[in-house]
C-alpha cells in the first residue's frame, strides 16, 4: 500500500513485527546486529525472521562494531543499509561498504549552528540522518523550527516524537525524507500488539 511518506521502523527483533510492517508498507526495517548491545539478535535469528517478508530494505543498526565487523555482516546478511547509532569518524564511514544512515541525537540544549555544522561535515558521506531526542517526547512549536531547517538542507528522517495526533503537523510543516518508528518485543511467542503502530501507518495511508 502506498504511504504519504518513507518509513523505517528499527529494533525489529520477532517475525510478528516484521511482517506487520512489511506488510503495512513500511520501506525499511532495522535490526540491531552489535553483539554489544544487550537487545541485538543473532545472525541465524535474522535470516530466520528475515525469511519470511520480501519487498522491504534491510537496515544493520550498530553502536559499537568495527568496520570490518559492519562489512562482514553486511555482506554475510546482504544488508541495503547500515545504520550507525553512534557517530562514527568519517574515515570509517568511508569503509562501510553499504549507504549509511547516522543516527543523531538532539536535546533541549542542542546548539543549531553546532548541529548544522555536524550535518553538514557528514552529509556528503551518508545517505541520511536519523533525528532522535530522549529529551523531546513530542514535536511542536518548541523544536519545529530545528526540524524544518535541518530537513530542508538534508536527508532527515524524524525518529522521536511521532504520534496519529501529530503526524499531518510534521509532513506539512517539518516536510522530512521520512519518519521513524519502533519496533517492540512480543508478549510471547507469536503474541503481539500493534497499537502505537497500527495508529500511524494507518494515518500514512494515501
Amino acid at each position: 500500500m502506498a504511504l504519504k511518506t518513507t518509513v523505517l521502523v528499527n529494533g525489529i527483533n520477532n517475525l510478528s513485527d516484521a511482517r506487520y510492517c512489511a506488510g503495512m508498507g513500511a520501506d525499511l526495517m532495522g535490526f540491531n546486529l552489535d553483539a554489544s548491545h544487550a537487545d541485538h539478535i543473532t545472525e541465524a535469528a535474522f535470516k530466520e525472521i528475515t525469511g519470511w517478508v520480501s519487498g522491504i530494505q534491510l537496515v544493520g543498526e550498530f553502536d559499537e562494531a568495527s568496520v570490518t565487523e559492519i562489512n562482514e555482516k553486511a555482506f554475510n546478511l546482504n544488508l541495503d543499509f547500515i545504520q550507525l547509532n553512534k557517530t562514527y569518524l568519517i574515515d570509517e564511514i568511508r569503509k562501510i561498504e553499504k549507504p549509511v544512515i547516522q543516527k543523531v541525537f538532539i536535546n533541549k540544549d542542542t546548539i543549531e549552528t553546532e548541529l548544522v555544522e555536524m550535518l553538514e561535515l557528514y552529509h556528503s558521506d551518508v545517505n541520511g540522518f536519523l533525528i532522535y531526542s530522549t529529551d523531546f517526547t513530542t514535536i511542536d512549536d518548541t523544536n519545529c523550527r530545528l526540524l524544518r531547517d535541518i530537513a530542508n538542507r538534508y536527508k532527515v528522517i524524524i525518529g522521536f516524537g511521532v504520534e496519529k495526533s501529530n503526524l499531518d503537523y510534521i509532513l506539512e510543516e517539518i516536510n522530512p525524507f521520512g519518519i521513524g518508528m519502533q519496533g517492540s518485543d512480543e508478549i510471547r511467542p507469536g503474541l503481539k500488539t500493534f497499537d502505537e503502530l497500527e495508529e500511524i501507518f494507518e494515518a500514512l495511508e494515501e
